[in-house]
């Protein structure tokens, strides 16, 4: 392997990379990139990247290698060790993917997005879907007109539905679970998907679903 020192400027590796793209490099030429000098070694990165190919058997066996082996080499100290691991383990979560699923947005906190904390509001989106699909701008009470909400509902498109109610105070009003459990019953009695109703108050909840409320 020739030094850097012995290459054209224009085929070192790191502008070879810019002009040609990462694919066009080899094994050392990527790996001395990683190193970036060769310091403490008495080489250059080219040099020394040749040489932990060579301890190693290769890339594979380099990606293997613990960080006290990476250290006995001459010219490979905690910083280019810890280097050389962290490339490896990046190529590693790329290619295993997502170790955990995102977490699940607050749909509570979604809505709440929607309008001030002094009004109130009742309003409908579908589980797992990116935005509000509808936003009623009512309050759910004992007068709620409940064949309006449906409609509006069944209008809207297939669901499964939530409604939410979002208010100020923390008490849960009689007149609004009794409202939640008659618009369950409707639903269910025109064969809507609306599994759950929810009530928020400032720090307090109650879901509905069917006859009972947790």
């Amino acid at each position: 392997m020739l030094s850097l020192s012995a290459l054209r400027a224009g085929e070192r590796p790191r502008e070879r990379m810019i002009r040609l793209g990462a694919r066009a490099l080899d094994d050392v030429e990527l790996l001395a990139l990683v190193l970036g000098t060769g310091r403490g070694s008495g080489e250059d990165a080219l040099q020394l990247a040749e040489r932990l190919l060579i301890a190693f058997k290769g890339l594979v066996g380099l990606a293997e290698a613990p960080r006290d082996a990476l250290e006995q080499i001459v010219g490979i100290g905690p910083v280019k060790a810890t280097r050389i691991l962290a490339a490896f383990e990046v190529g590693r979560r790329v290619e295993e993917g997502p170790s955990d699923a995102p977490e699940p947005v607050d749909p509570i906190a979604l809505l709440r997005g929607q309008i001030s904390p002094s009004e109130q509001a009742l309003l409908g989106y579908r589980p797992g879907r990116p935005t509000l699909s509808l936003a009623l701008g009512e309050t759910l009470c004992e007068g709620t007109r409940l064949g309006t909400l449906l409609a509006r509902l069944i209008a809207e498109g297939e669901g499964p539905w939530w409604l939410v109610s979002l208010r100020p105070g923390e008490a849960l009003a009689p007149e609004e679970a009794a409202a939640a459990r008659r618009l369950l019953a409707a639903a269910a009695l025109i064969g809507l998907d609306l599994p759950k109703v929810v009530i928020a108050g400032n720090q307090a909840r109650w879901r509905f679903e069917g006859e009972g409320a947790s």
